[in-house]
């Protein structure tokens, strides 16, 4: 992933300790969002583009779980990032 064409990044997560759907963990837009994912990498956490699930995400507030309508979404995407822990690659 090119860091001089990140336009946004977010951040999803689970609340520690709890037993919840995803929450917006963080978000950044440009130099930010290039950070994020700067940072994410040399923390060997999984980064991926789907700028289909951005623009879904845009009107969550940090801190709060992603609504029920990205359930599905989510849960591809966490598949997704399960296989590149096992060595797929992504596309």
């Amino acid at each position: 992933m090119k860091r001089d064409h990140i336009y946004q990044a977010f951040a999803l997560g689970f609340p520690h300790g709890e037993d919840a759907a995803p929450s917006l963990m963080a978000r950044g837009e440009f130099d930010i969002a290039a950070q994020m994912v700067a940072v994410a990498q040399r923390y060997g956490i999984p980064v991926v583009e789907r700028s289909e699930l951005c623009s879904m995400l845009d009107g969550v507030e940090v801190g709060s779980s992603i609504p029920e309508t990205l359930f599905e979404a989510a849960a591809a995407l966490l598949v997704e990032i399960g296989a590149l822990g096992r060595g797929s690659k992504s596309c």
